[in-house]
């Protein structure tokens, strides 16, 4: 799909950038036997739910490696925006800005997908976009069941622990009572440009969701997590 797409509905944003402190090149690395990105590409495709995909990089290898994989590069990102201090926000700001100047208007929506998320769904994207279609929400998140009981989260303060909340109003005892709580899982996001671009934010409400499992919500982070997805994906054909 060229870029003079004159009326994008639904725009979707892969961002990569060549630099990774926690698993160099991870944009790059393998989870059975494709790459991160590569898997990021391929669901928003497969769910057919985005008009176009743009990947923003500032590295020419990955930027290779998205058009080979099924998404546009028509602007490559500078390398403030690919600093460890550079904000998803930041990044998504100058990618809606060149596509607007590419194309001559904004897109309605943008889909957000990062690469590290392996075992994303397309149907997952596709339930995200359908939810932002049906109206009365301004972003619609992933969201995936909370693992621990919100009474146990402690800030460390000088050496002793404090309760973060400090009021909790509800403390659980078993996991089973928790199931109407969850957490942002950060698999896809979509939100409204027009909203986004007023208040800088990704989460705005209303707010929408769609519901994902402990294995979709898997984060790459570290390299541990990245072993671990790799095995998922050898052990299920995923």
């Amino acid at each position: 799909m060229g870029c003079d797409v004159s009326a994008t509905r639904f725009l979707a944003i892969v961002p990569a950038r060549g630099g990774s402190k926690g698993v160099p090149r991870k944009n790059l690395r393998m989870v059975g036997g494709r790459s991160l990105l590569a898997r990021a590409i391929g669901a928003v495709r497969e769910s057919s739910a985005a008009d176009a995909i743009v990947v923003s990089t500032d590295d020419i290898e990955i930027a290779a490696a998205a058009r080979t994989a099924g998404a546009q590069v028509p602007f490559m990102r500078s390398a403030d925006l690919a600093s460890d201090t550079a904000t998803t926000t930041d990044v998504v700001r100058h990618a809606l800005a060149q596509w607007t100047q590419t194309t001559g208007a904004p897109p309605e929506w943008f889909v957000l997908a990062e690469p590290t998320n392996p075992f994303r769904r397309p149907t997952t994207v596709a339930a995200a976009v359908a939810r932002a279609r049906a109206g009365g929400v301004a972003s619609v998140i992933a969201v995936c069941p909370l693992e621990r009981k919100p009474q146990y989260i402690f800030a460390k303060t000088g050496g002793l622990l404090e309760r973060y909340v400090k009021e909790p109003s509800e403390e659980f005892e078993r996991r089973q009572d928790m199931v109407h709580l969850c957490r942002l899982s950060n698999v896809v996001w979509v939100v409204r440009t027009a909203d986004f671009l007023v208040h800088g934010k990704l989460l705005l409400p209303p707010v929408g969701y769609v519901e994902v499992d402990a294995i979709e919500a898997i984060n790459i982070d570290d390299p541990v997590d990245l072993d671990f997805a790799d095995f998922l994906a050898r052990r299920d054909g995923a």
